[in-house]
């Protein structure tokens, strides 16, 4: 499914909205802190320009219902939040999402709602059968913000992916519709409009 792009998640005090080359000082900002890169498979970039290539790449994924890259932005301020993404996976109705928070933004809860939000979004949306996340072994922050949103342990990878030469063992976990849609109807704080 194609969807435009203009389109908004809301939750209760977040906005996800499509990505933006404004975003990318912010983007910069956070892999500035020591270690923010170390659970995902991208470098920190040495300049804005850097980040151009990637922000036409999701763009163009957009375009082709393959992936929605949002920024989540806090309201009513509108101040940048992090990032996250819904991914299609091989398997057209299984989806694949991935996230950060700037490190200025951690502890307050943003992501928890920012997952509820592109739940909603792709099982709703996307029509999704099973959604799927990947975290580093040793990031328990984002292990307990998925099982937060109702996901659960699949399978562990010991070599998840290399980051400078050596492997990080990577959990996988999911959530199906069914499960999502039980935990769905007790709660009622998002919103998706467009």
């Amino acid at each position: 499914m194609k969807v435009p792009e203009n389109y908004i998640v809301n939750t209760q005090r977040c906005r996800l909205r499509i990505v933006s080359l404004a975003d990318t000082p912010h983007i910069l900002s956070a892999s500035r802190y020591e270690g923010f890169n170390d659970g995902m498979q991208w470098e920190p970039p040495e300049t804005e320009r850097e980040l151009e290539a990637p922000f036409y790449s999701n763009i163009e994924r957009w375009k082709l219902g393959t992936s929605y890259s949002f920024t989540i932005e806090n309201k009513p301020e509108g101040r940048f939040v992090g990032r996250i993404a819904i991914r299609q996976t091989e398997k057209t109705d299984i989806w694949d999402i991935g996230y950060w928070t700037h490190p200025e933004k951690q502890g307050y809860g943003y992501m928890k709602e920012a997952i509820s939000g592109v739940l909603t979004f792709g099982f709703t949306v996307l029509k999704a059968v099973r959604i799927e996340a990947g975290y580093a072994r040793w990031n328990t922050a984002s292990e307990r913000v998925l099982i937060k949103n109702g996901f659960t342990f699949v399978q562990h990878f010991p070599e998840g992916f290399k980051k400078r030469g050596v492997w990080v063992p990577v959990n996988q976990m999911a959530i199906n519709d069914s499960t999502w849609r039980k935990a769905a109807s007790h709660n009622n704080d998002m919103e998706i409009s467009r």
